[in-house]
């Protein structure tokens, strides 16, 4: 039995699927979920740790993640709310096999205030976390996700444009949540696993090459990327709704990425991903 927390999210309902494929029994863990491939849903707020250690108990495995929610104020100590739910429930159930959705990046210390890689330095802090159970523990850690710009498709199609303040000559690892899914879950399958697994996406692109591609999809054959400076972005996410404390930190992560800390140190390994950003952007096209 494998416990999948974030089962209805792109990636976890990627590693649900997979599993479920071959014929492995699962827990499949979210706040609202119905019956999914076959797996047992299990409804619940990750922040309940009572909930959590049931969801856990007797688990031979489970795949934990923590959920990015830009909307909450208070990010950072949200983050660190939720990921030691998870880790002391895991610890209280004896789960002997974690496999962890991270990022590329989170071997970085965030700073103070997360100020030095903005969101991803609350997964440094949750590898951290995990580090300290009496378990096989593999952090996956992926690039940024392709699907992380259809957040801003409203905006594309009401300006036209893509804005962000990440440098549009700088290529960066970028890949499909379906890969990361199928990397986690071949993690959660093996008889063993290294501690890090890296999911870079088959090449590193730039901003300006994801729009390109993902214009026409989006029916908007002359889309094109903007680039912020850093201020200007803080505000226009606000603008947004997103709370002021989780804007910095997007720009802060925005500007990791551009001083190159965001990067794979086995960039083409054996979970590297195969889906290329032309063939993600048809997918979203049909």
């Amino acid at each position: 039995m494998i416990t999948v927390l974030g089962a209805t999210g792109n990636v976890g309902s990627q590693v649900v699927r997979e599993l479920r494929a071959t014929g492995t029994p699962v827990r499949a863990v979210a706040r609202t979920i119905g019956r999914i491939d076959g797996a047992e849903p299990w409804p619940g707020d990750m922040g309940d740790t009572a909930f959590l250690r049931r969801a856990f108990d007797g688990a031979d495995a489970a795949f934990v993640l923590l959920p990015l929610d830009a909307t909450t104020p208070g990010y950072a100590a949200s983050q660190a709310r939720l990921g030691s739910s998870v880790v002391t429930a895991l610890r209280e159930a004896g789960v002997p096999r974690v496999v962890a959705l991270s990022s590329l990046g989170a071997e970085v210390p965030g700073g103070p205030d997360l100020s030095v890689t903005g969101y991803l330095g609350s997964l440094h802090e949750q590898e951290a976390r995990l580090a300290t159970l009496d378990a096989r523990v593999t952090a996956v850690r992926p690039g940024m996700f392709l699907e992380s710009f259809l957040q801003a498709a409203e905006a594309m199609r009401a300006h036209g444009v893509h804005a962000d303040s990440i440098d549009p000559h700088v290529a960066l690892p970028m890949v499909a949540t379906r890969d990361v899914g199928r990397a986690a879950a071949a993690a959660l399958l093996a008889p063993s696993a290294p501690g890090i697994v890296e999911v870079p996406g088959p090449a590193d692109r730039t901003v300006p090459e994801v729009v390109a591609a993902l214009g026409p999809a989006l029916g908007l054959p002359d889309l094109s990327y903007v680039r912020l400076p850093d201020a200007e972005m803080e505000q226009v996410l606000q603008q947004a709704g997103m709370p002021a404390d989780t804007a910095r930190l997007h720009v802060a992560m925005n500007r990791a990425f551009n001083a190159g800390r965001v990067r794979a140190h086995d960039p083409r390994g054996d979970a590297t991903g195969t889906l290329t950003v032309e063939e993600w952007a048809a997918g979203v096209a049909s």
